[in-house]
């Protein structure tokens, strides 16, 4: 041994130890507080108050336990035992009986133990100290809601509590916990969307629902709208896109959000849906859903060239202007034309020139087009011709008289709509977490439509010319967002453009700062100080909607009164230490008063509080989620499905691809019946016995060892339950 090794810190057995003068054996006592230990007949008034008081002292001790029950069938009475887990031949026990009062007596008591314990430090890695409290499973629930799955949850917290070892659970324990409470989801999905949905149509002042299943009861499509978004819907509803997302939940059901844009331009929800296919049938009940909700179908409707969703709209709302997204169809130009006629020409330019401008009329429009396809001898192409004949679908120079809340061409107000759906969603979530993720996404929409009223409302923007009044008007009608642009236009005209009217009776030129058509009685404001009133349109002024109440699409659920209660009680006292510790941060010894009587409290606590028994797991997921199953399930969950724009299930192989296949295939032949080998029969065999014997056996032996090492792998996970992976969960 060298020199050094002797300052070396060896591990030292934890426990009081003790030595037999005789046989010199060894026992270890706990060193607990008297108060926790138990005592010769101690009385408990059930069985698991009395195992719980053994598990504390267990737990102080640095030793786990686990019960043993003994029956005596002729005197009837059930002894009931708890002794340590560690199954090393330990006698250390308390034994307990039923006395005639109906209470459990203490008869007897050993507290050596022929093992030590485990260090104080490391004891929140046994089993019996690693537990997930209710504050951790709410939590664990809640961040859910906002897409943040248990591992980082399990590190949030472990930061915030100062270390591993001051969480009381491990990052498996969390994992485990959100697999099983989405395993209990799973099982009553559909039916506790819909009954949520059903509560918040109950409680929820003009909340509609509807709903779609098959002739055997499985969830086909799904509709729901809130009062906001029906507010929202009367102000901001002049043009809407309509758009499917896809892998939103784990059965691939697409959701539907219906997108406008609201007085800040930020996008806005008008209702949503989840549906389970893409026909024609299924989009029209969805659009009669939504008239049914809203009372009316919107002026305007964006979506991309699905031709279901066209023949929907068609039948369905008629009376609304089908509008298709000019980005899809103009995607597909160089594809259909040629890569060098639009690369190496001006064809693509001048063609982008007269289609994304709103500033020509239809005639001027149709002579451009005509002209451009002439030069280029394009006349007679098939695609071309085809989306010409369409033209009034997705052409500006034919919307000029139709409000486009900002001229909404496209469908990348629903693909922005998806992303932001997307930064709450995960595609693996059964359909009761969706519909907690859409109410996270649409407080946090609403959030910040309120954030936008506010600095509307409460900051000044710049203003460049203050001797004319019409841009402080600007600024006190209109969104911040909006009057940015006003403003620009404002200043163009100010200094660039100018009112004049020519005089016959004068050969000369007259500046006047006001023009008025009789023809239709278009009058303007004179001298820059006032905003004609009709060509305000209010969804673009700063009081177009009134504020929706914080949270409002939240707080509906199928949980007890009591649970809420529990849940606003716990938030307020987290709340209140919250801002204690705000207040006394900076007053070190304050600080350490207020922990002092935290912790003078909690042992209070431990000594006047009787230790319940825990709940059941399933019971803690059925007050967690709301939903316990007292009825037959009416609806069903889908089958996972794919849809149109999800791809092919498998790579699409060419004709050159397939017949190498088939040629390996034919060049690698059968087995011969002699060797095992490929590639010759018996006949034409080589090999001799003995070496067809020898390979054999190497194979034989290659096999062996193939099994040996599968079936330890199969042997070491079926030790891993308590590690096994949330496989649907991301981290």
């Amino acid at each position: 041994m060298e020199s050094g090794d002797a300052d070396i810190p060896t591990y030292q057995p934890v426990g009081n130890v003790q030595v037999s003068p005789n046989s010199g054996r060894m026992t270890f006592i706990p060193d607990v507080d008297d108060l926790i230990k138990p005592q010769m007949h101690m009385l408990f008034n059930s069985l698991e108050n009395a195992f719980l008081f053994y598990q504390r002292y267990a737990k102080a001790g640095g030793f786990t336990a686990r019960k043993d029950t003994q029956y005596e069938p002729r005197k009837g009475v059930i002894h009931n035992k708890w002794v340590p887990s560690i199954r090393t031949g330990c006698e250390a026990c308390i034994r307990v009986k039923l006395t005639p009062d109906n209470l459990y007596v203490v008869y007897y008591f050993e507290e050596s133990h022929n093992h030590s314990f485990v260090a104080e430090d490391d004891r929140y890695l046994l089993p019996e100290n690693r537990s997930m409290n209710y504050v951790q499973e709410e939590a664990v629930n809640a961040l859910s809601a906002i897409n943040v799955g248990p591992v980082r949850a399990f590190n949030i917290m472990r930061t915030l509590y100062g270390g591993f070892d001051k969480v009381g659970a491990t990052k498996v324990d969390f994992k485990n916990f959100k697999r099983d409470l989405n395993r209990y989801m799973t099982e009553y999905d559909v039916d506790m969307v819909i009954k949520r949905l059903r509560r918040k149509k109950e409680f929820m002042p003009n909340f509609s629902m509807e709903y779609l299943t098959t002739a055997d009861g499985v969830l086909r499509a799904l509709f729901w709208a809130d009062g906001d978004t029906k507010r929202n819907f009367n102000i901001f509803g002049d043009v809407v896109s309509f758009d499917a997302t896809y892998r939103r939940n784990k059965y691939n059901m697409m959701f539907v959000p219906f997108t406008g844009i609201d007085n800040h331009y930020r996008n806005v929800t008008l209702g949503a849906a989840i549906i389970g296919d893409e026909t024609a049938e299924t989009y029209s009940w969805l659009l009669n859903a939504f008239r049914q909700a809203f009372g009316r179908a919107p002026p305007v409707i964006v979506t991309d060239q699905d031709p279901a969703m066209r023949k929907a709209i068609q039948d369905t709302w008629p009376e609304s202007r089908h509008r298709l997204c000019m980005w899809h169809i103009m995607e597909k130009l160089t594809t259909k034309v040629g890569a060098n006629l639009c690369n190496s020409t001006d064809f693509k330019k001048r063609l982008c020139d007269i289609v994304w401008t709103d500033a020509l009329l239809p005639e001027q429009f149709e002579t451009e087009w005509g002209v451009i396809l002439a030069d280029f001898d394009l006349v007679n192409h098939e695609w071309l011709q085809s989306i010409y004949q369409i033209r009034d679908t997705w052409i500006p120079a034919y919307y000029r008289d139709q409000h486009m809340s900002g001229l909404m061409r496209t469908s990348s107000r629903s693909e922005s709509e998806n992303h932001f759906f997307g930064q709450f969603c995960n595609p693996n979530c059964t359909l009761v977490e969706f519909l907690g993720h859409f109410d996270s996404a649409i407080e946090a929409q609403r959030h910040e439509h309120r954030k936008n009223d506010h600095d509307t409302r409460h900051t000044n923007p710049q203003i460049f010319a203050k001797e004319f009044v019409l841009e402080q008007q600007a600024a006190n009608i209109y969104t911040r967002t909006i009057f940015f642009d006003a403003q620009l236009e404002i200043q163009t005209a100010i200094h660039k453009c100018g009112i004049g009217k020519w005089d016959d009776r004068e050969d000369n030129f007259v500046n006047i700062s006001v023009m008025m058509r009789q023809l239709d009685m278009t009058v303007s404001c004179s001298c820059n100080r006032q905003f004609p009133e009709r060509y305000i349109m209010r969804r673009w002024t700063r009081e177009a909607v009134p504020n929706s109440a914080p949270g409002a699409i939240l707080g509906i659920s199928e949980s007890d009164d009591r649970y809420h209660q529990v849940n606003g009680v716990v938030r307020e006292i987290t709340r209140s230490a919250e801002s204690l510790i705000n207040r006394l941060v900076h007053n070190f010894d304050a600080l350490c008063a207020f922990r002092d009587h935290v912790v003078q409290y909690e042992s209070t606590v431990d000594q006047a509080v009787v230790n319940a028994p825990p709940r059941s797991r399933r019971d803690r997921f059925a007050e967690i989620t709301g939903y316990t199953q007292e009825t037959p399930v009416t609806v069903r969950m889908p089958k996972t499905v794919r849809f149109k724009g999800m791809g092919k299930p498998s790579r699409m192989k060419s004709n050159r691809e397939i017949a190498i296949i088939q040629s390996a295939k034919k060049k690698k032949g059968r087995e011969c019946s002699n060797c095992k080998r490929r590639g010759h029969n018996i006949r034409t065999c080589t090999y001799p016995a003995r070496e067809k014997a020898d390979d054999s056996s190497e194979s034989d032996e290659a096999a062996l060892e193939g099994d040996d090492e599968e079936e330890l792998e199969d042997a070491a996970g079926e030790g891993d339950d308590e590690e096994e992976l949330e496989d649907e969960e991301q981290e």
